[in-house]
């Protein structure tokens, strides 16, 4: 069975998407733990059958997925007043999807340290941010 084969990429896309979102629903932006487990595992269905399909070209494919993505990113970026927000938000939709994709490839530790060292970056970034905030 197809799902038995790509059953533990699933379990994977969907630990990464879970714990990024984990982090997007704490700070209460929009696209939180839902958005960022569909899109995760989305993308890993996606990519799996790419794989599976007879004379196709999984690259176009992949390449699809990631013109998709960007749409979706696109829609949470608005101009509020004189700001623009919703970047990072879709930055994280942006390396969701890429977690999703090598987990859809068979890929099934890069996908985790991958996460955990983005949160770990954007944990650090944010510090950082609040610091430069603080000078100002």
């Amino acid at each position: 069975s197809p799902l038995f084969v790509i059953f533990p990429q699933l379990v994977v896309s969907t630990i990464c998407g879970f714990i990024i979102g984990i982090e997007r629903e704490y700070k209460d932006k929009p696209a939180g733990i839902r958005t960022m487990v569909l899109i995760s595992v989305g993308c890993t269905i996606f990519t799996s059958l790419a794989l599976t399909i007879e004379h196709s070209d999984p690259t176009r494919i992949i390449g699809n997925i990631i013109t998709g993505i960007g749409f979706l990113g696109g829609g949470v970026i608005i101009k509020n007043d004189d700001r623009i927000i919703g970047v990072t938000t879709a930055a994280f939709i942006w390396f969701v999807s890429a977690v999703g994709i090598l987990a859809g490839l068979g890929h099934i530790i890069t996908p985790i340290i991958l996460t955990f060292g983005f949160l770990i970056i954007s944990l650090i970034l944010g510090l950082v941010e609040n610091i430069i905030k603080k000078i100002r």
